[in-house]
């Protein structure tokens, strides 16, 4: 029978499930946990390590946040992937494994919320029986996502007409680039646009520092790319990446970048960087709530791939960590978690 054990560093074999699982994202690598617990206070990563018959058959990684004495549980900040990975076959029994097993870090740190985002692109849906022990709500959220397994032709053509010709004029007067050292200024254009947007607030900027900086030879969990003209800097965006996918984590267009498209030349150019660098898939994100953003995606050839987010409740936390709870969702009310399951 498969257990699950919560180990402070990725277990022995963790790089060949990486490889191996169709499934697994630039979430799923350790040093994207090590760059959370170094750059965020209170932040710890964890590792369920799933055995079975003495054999690591899969796991998943999880974020603990400490805050004023209370504890949330994170399948990865931010509703990053956090769906296990397993060896073929095995991924319903490795679900229940790591199910039971946040269940039980729940109620040993008498936890205020969380979230398990589960987002498994390439099956077998996630074992409902894995969600049964966590008290809370599941809600279904959509990412937008650029195939390219087939090719970038067939990509291509599942964009539609007038974003590609949006794509095809930008490329008179733009350049694309992969570029870490314009992190600052891409930041800024980022930070100025996320103050328009509700209750966000970016990411510290040593967090996406250490995250593009490569280490002990392995390539970096994160990529900076840009979109200028010969005047500077019309967009930017960082994107978090891994052998089968890459995902745009964050971004920011100037006003005139906006007024030309560039962000939509920049997001093509990105596939084509994926597709050139083999990668399966571009994850260009979730956007409940916004439909919009989600028909922005739907242009560029993006098919909405659904997956159940669970979002973990206060049940099992002492009162004032209720309170707290209470609180936050209040603050949070109207907020798009997603459709119901």
């Amino acid at each position: 029978m498969a257990a699950a054990a919560w180990l402070d560093a990725p277990p022995a074999g963790w790089d060949d499930l990486l490889r191996s699982d169709p499934n697994a994202t630039a979430a799923h690598r350790p040093e994207l946990g090590q760059a959370l617990t170094d750059t965020l206070p209170g932040h710890t990563a964890r590792f369920a390590a799933v055995v079975a018959d003495g054999e690591l058959i899969g796991g998943a990684p999880a974020v603990v946040e400490r805050r004023g004495g209370f504890q949330w549980i994170q399948s990865m900040p931010r509703v990053l992937p956090g769906a296990p990975l397993a060896r073929a076959g095995r991924h319903a029994e490795v679900d229940r494994a790591v199910g039971a097993a946040l269940a039980a870090l729940r109620r040993e740190a008498r936890a205020v919320g969380g979230a398990w985002s589960l987002y498994r692109p390439r099956g077998p849906a996630v074992d409902p029986d894995a969600l049964a022990d966590l008290p809370g709500v599941t809600r279904m959220l959509e990412s937008g996502v650029i195939e390219l397994d087939r090719g970038l032709e067939a990509a291509w053509h599942r964009v539609d007409r007038k974003t590609r010709q949006e794509i095809r004029h930008a490329r008179l007067t733009m350049r694309f680039a992969e570029d870490a050292a314009a992190l600052e200024p891409a930041y800024a254009l980022h930070a100025a646009q996320s103050r328009r947007w509700g209750g966000h607030a970016p990411l510290p900027l040593e967090l996406s520092r250490r995250l593009l900086a490569a280490a002990g030879g392995a390539a970096p969990v994160a990529r900076l790319f840009t979109a200028r003209d010969a005047r500077g800097l019309l967009s930017a965006a960082l994107a978090l990446d891994h052998a089968r996918e890459t995902l745009v984590w964050w971004s920011g267009t100037h006003a005139e970048g906006r007024a030309r498209e560039a962000f939509g030349f920049l997001l093509w150019s990105i596939a084509e960087w994926a597709a050139s660098a083999g990668r399966e898939r571009l994850n260009l994100g979730a956007s409940p709530g916004l439909d919009p953003v989600a028909a922005f995606k739907r242009s560029l050839g993006a098919t909405a791939l659904a997956y159940p987010v669970r979002w973990l409740d206060a049940s099992g936390a002492s009162l004032a960590g209720r309170l707290i709870a209470a609180a936050q969702g209040w603050r949070r009310r109207g907020r798009a978690l997603g459709t119901p399951a």
